[in-house]
């Protein structure tokens, strides 16, 4: 695969030859995500990013399926939909009070993805509660069908994990992470800094309605994710970059469809092909939130929710590209700002473990 032998080239300290683990992985990630856009086109949602988006992260992030994994996909999604139905409810007409719960709601989130044992219930919920209030802040969503296609998007990527778990089985035992074990200065750091600027990201995308904003908050949220300066310079740059890379892909795939943009099978021919190129990148990085996870994510984000081949794909990839952009440039920024004033404080200073 020629995608294999650039990564050689690029990269030949840290290049190894693909395993039959890794190949299992990159199968499950372009199954889950081919599926999913499967479903949202025949369904026809206009929520396809819980359809295609979520299915993509669980196998990306999550290269196994257990019922540890379910129920923290599952449970998220309902608590999520109970948090929204209360903000949106009852403090809808009351910003502080509003904002301030959404800032311990994030910082729950936040405090369990720096622990560590329910990353992935904090990582989802800031997901969620990141995309949820971004369709709630215009009038015409319909907040049923939104918090319906959240429970049935969640439920689809379990399904559709543990099906290609079933199907493309390891070749052999994965060897559990190493814990990080992390003083309490570092963890309340962590908490902090993220929770704080997705909660400024969270304001400013409720106050100004952007058109297609959806991938602006989400490069800077999924910046947050390291929870830390240095780690968060890296998420951006390679996030910069998979949507660069995500955007081309998308590009060259509208060429091909040009006159043929109703034949489904030949979109997900195309996609998956994508995606599999896309996975390879991601396997190879191993470094979770990576460029082969963001080309994954954009695609999953341009055509599960913004970008059918019969539109305008040119005019949507530069507005893209461009708020994209300076979303990560604002979020590093602040980023650098709160890293300084938390440092100055013992019970928050972030001091790197051995």
């Amino acid at each position: 695969m020629f995608i294999s032998r650039l990564l050689e080239r690029q990269y030949p300290a840290k290049y190894k030859p693909l395993s039959g683990n890794d190949l299992r992985h990159m199968l499950r990630i372009t199954f889950a995500g081919s599926m999913g856009l499967f479903f949202h086109s025949w369904i026809d949602t206009q929520y396809g990013v819980f359809y295609v988006v979520y299915p993509i992260m669980l196998t990306g992030l999550v290269p196994m399926f257990n019922l540890h994994i379910a129920r923290q996909m599952v449970a998220n999604a309902i608590i999520n939909c109970v948090e929204m139905l209360i903000l949106f409810t009852f403090l809808v007409n009351y910003p502080l009070p509003m904002t301030l719960a959404v800032f311990i709601l994030y910082t729950l989130r936040f405090y369990l993805m720096s622990r560590g044992p329910l990353f992935l219930f904090g990582s989802m919920g800031v997901i969620c509660l990141s995309v949820m209030p971004d369709f709630l802040s215009y009038a015409t969503t319909d907040m049923n069908d939104l918090m319906f296609s959240n429970i049935v998007g969640s439920l689809l990527a379990v399904v559709l994990s543990a099906v290609a778990c079933f199907i493309f089985p390891d070749t052999e035992p994965r060897q559990r992470p190493a814990p990080i074990n992390k003083s309490s200065s570092r963890i309340m750091h962590e908490t902090l800094l993220a929770s704080v600027i997705a909660t400024l990201l969270f304001v400013i995308f409720q106050v100004y309605t952007l058109s297609d904003s959806l991938a602006a908050l989400m490069a800077g949220i999924f910046a947050l994710f390291p929870m830390h300066y240095r780690g968060a310079i890296l998420s951006a740059t390679w996030r910069i970059l998979g949507v660069i890379v995500g955007c081309i892909f998308a590009l060259v795939i509208q060429l091909i469809m040009y006159d043929f943009s109703r034949h489904l099978l030949l979109l997900l021919l195309l996609v998956s092909l994508a995606l599999i190129l896309a996975a390879r990148v991601h396997v190879f990085e191993k470094v979770g939130s990576g460029v082969g996870f963001s080309i994954l994510t954009t695609l999953g984000l341009i055509f599960g929710q913004y970008m059918h081949p019969n539109n305008d794909i040119i005019f949507s990839d530069l507005y893209r590209l461009t708020s994209v952009t300076m979303s990560l440039l604002a979020t590093l920024v602040v980023t650098y700002v709160m890293h300084k004033v938390l440092n100055c404080f013992s019970a928050t200073r972030f001091v790197p473990d051995e």
